[in-house]
């Protein structure tokens, strides 16, 4: 069983790993639900637009076609929002999670949020499989991948991203890679930056991302390292401890 502690006087670690993650849920719900928004209502006026299509000779063949189209290609991108109920933010405890298919509806998703249609993803797997906390296995994943997209240079061609798995005896390496902007370490410290995601009117910086995986990392006694220079591009390591899958989280 995991448990956090803290000295008198110093912020408590659950506390802050608690308001980072509800900030994070926050902001992540917000923009799915407008990027949701955006695309039911721009499928709905290309469906209107066929329907009302007065067109003379009437092709309703080549509408329905293109009605089917629109529908499949909406129905896509629900099945990109939706989450298997275990990867729920309350549900914190070990469970086997099948990375592959995890990173890889995340990048999906975070690909049309950012409009970076032709980014490719690019994974090295030593095993298909991690026993680890699955809410928080996905916040730093799509945390990270939000980053590199936002970091991405479309001016180098392919926007390529990087994830890969390495198994060491008592934790789970992952190294996020990619051929971006790159920033300078200074901005990558944003703490303060996290509260302030949630807000309607405030756009987060680069750092505010990161001080969320780092609170939920450190909080379970894993480490984050991160390498990245002005159009060199960005290497984040994340290190995880193993746990058992009866371990648990619990202030």
């Amino acid at each position: 069983m995991l448990t956090t502690s803290f000295k008198d006087g110093e912020p408590a670690p659950f506390l802050l790993s608690y308001v980072a993650e509800l900030e994070l849920e926050i902001d992540r719900l917000r923009r799915r639900d407008q990027f949701l928004q955006h695309i039911a209502r721009e499928y709905i006026e290309q469906t209107l637009g066929l329907c009302s299509d007065v067109s003379e000779p009437p092709n309703f063949s080549g509408r329905l076609t293109s009605i089917e189209k629109a529908c499949s290609h909406f129905r896509e991108i629900l099945y990109d929002v939706t989450e298997p109920p275990g990867y729920h933010p309350a549900f914190d405890q070990v469970v086997a999670i099948a990375i592959r298919p995890l990173i890889q509806q995340v990048f999906r998703w975070q690909q049309r949020i950012s409009g970076a249609p032709k980014a490719v993803l690019r994974l090295d797997l030593d095993h298909e499989y991690i026993e680890w906390f699955p809410a928080r296995f996905r916040n730093i994943v799509d945390n990270l991948i939000v980053h590199a997209l936002r970091l991405r240079n479309d001016e180098k061609g392919e926007v390529r991203l990087g994830i890969e798995l390495t198994t060491l005896a008592n934790a789970y390496e992952l190294r996020f890679t990619d051929n971006g902007s790159g920033a300078p370490a200074s901005k990558w410290s944003g703490e303060d930056e996290l509260f302030y995601r949630s807000a309607s009117t405030r756009a987060a910086g680069l750092g505010g991302g990161l001080a969320v995986v780092r609170y939920m990392v450190e909080q379970c006694c894993g480490s984050v390292a991160v390498s990245s220079g002005e159009s060199q591009g960005t290497s984040v390591v994340v290190t995880l401890p193993r746990y058992g899958l009866d371990d648990h989280l619990e202030a």
